[in-house]
């Protein structure tokens, strides 16, 4: 097949040649039956739309309003000049210090290397990185985080919570270490009103408190104080220890009782008695008698009572019938001599 200068491209097909001049492409190419739609599987024609833009030779620009469009690097801490700047303009700071006035919207703060300032229509926007990375731009917040500080040097806290008095709802918020304690002593599976730990004080004694509690109590004694058993009328007869007495058993006993023996509690007496002796032990005596004193004497026998017994006694007593046998005759008249 000869080629000739006006063709534009020759083809061959399973041995078949073919041959195409740029006339006949442009004609097929201009035509509705011969050009498919592009699509994103299939080659073909496009059309011109919004935001796009072809040149005389061909050339398919976009244009994306408000989206960010890198201008280069500006000093901002110098006047920014003329700058035409529109939506979406981004300058890169280059010297640390105090933004320009020039620059509305963040003159007179501080501004770092790698800091971007976006034009958003009216005023620039700082965005500080620090250090050439992005930052954050603003922060905010929903209960129970609470917001504060400056848009550059935000702080965030957090609400305590409240709860209600009713046990619902109450409000969201962060949880005091006491009461994470609280929480942390709950069983798994605890339910409201359920019990998780038994203890007791004396008399009361609980064994495996925190998992099948057995509970007890003490038996008093006279120096603790304790479970009783009350005593019955033979146990108040026969005195059994341990039982504790009612009080109508109590005044039956006090009325069936006539007369209470306390015994001596104490001891006195006056001459001749003597008293000596401790509290508890006394011993009684009485002194002698004699011309002086006054007391007990021991009787004189018949011997001693003779009106001529040699060495008559000075303590012995005569009694009046020895008087009478040895000194008084029956019958005075008989008296011729007195001894």
């Amino acid at each position: 097949m000869p080629v000739q200068p006006a063709d534009l491209m020759l083809l061959q097909q399973a041995g078949t040649q073919y041959k195409v001049s740029a006339a006949t492409l442009k004609a097929f190419m201009q035509s509705d039956a011969g050009l498919p739609i592009a699509s994103a599987s299939v080659l073909g024609g496009i059309k011109v739309g919004q935001n796009l833009s072809i040149t005389g030779e061909g050339v398919l620009s976009a244009e994306v309003p408000g989206a960010l469009v890198y201008m280069g690097t500006k000093d901002f801490t110098a006047t920014p000049g003329s700058l035409n700047q529109q939506v979406g303009h981004l300058y890169v700071n280059t010297t640390n210090g105090t933004a320009n006035a020039g620059w509305v919207g963040f003159g007179g703060e501080t501004v770092n290397i790698g800091d971007m300032a976006i034009w958003n229509g009216s005023t620039w926007d700082l965005n500080a990185s620090g250090s050439g990375e992005q930052g954050v731009l603003t922060v905010s917040s929903t209960a129970p985080i609470v917001t504060g500080g400056t848009a550059t040097n935000p702080s965030l806290s957090i609400t305590a919570a409240t709860p209600s008095s009713s046990g619902v709802g109450g409000s969201a918020g962060s949880l005091s270490a006491v009461d994470k304690e609280k929480l942390d002593g709950i069983s798994s599976g605890a339910a409201p009103g359920t019990v998780t730990n038994v203890s007791g004080t004396a008399p009361i004694d609980v064994v495996n408190g925190g998992t099948t509690p057995s509970i007890s109590i003490d038996n008093g004694t006279t120096q603790a104080v304790g479970a009783v058993r009350l005593a019955d009328d033979a146990a108040v007869q026969s005195g059994v220890a341990g039982r504790v007495v009612q009080a109508n058993q109590l005044k039956a006993t006090n009325d069936s009782i006539s007369s209470i023996d306390v015994g001596v509690t104490d001891v006195t007496g006056s001459d001749p008695i003597v008293i000596t002796g401790t509290s508890s032990t006394k011993q009684v005596a009485v002194k002698d008698g004699s011309t002086t004193q006054k007391g007990v004497l021991e009787l004189a026998t018949a011997a001693q009572t003779a009106w001529d017994f040699v060495s008559p006694s000075t303590t012995s007593a005569v009694t009046p019938s020895g008087l009478r046998a040895n000194y008084m005759p029956l019958n005075i008249n008989l008296l011729d001599e007195l001894p």
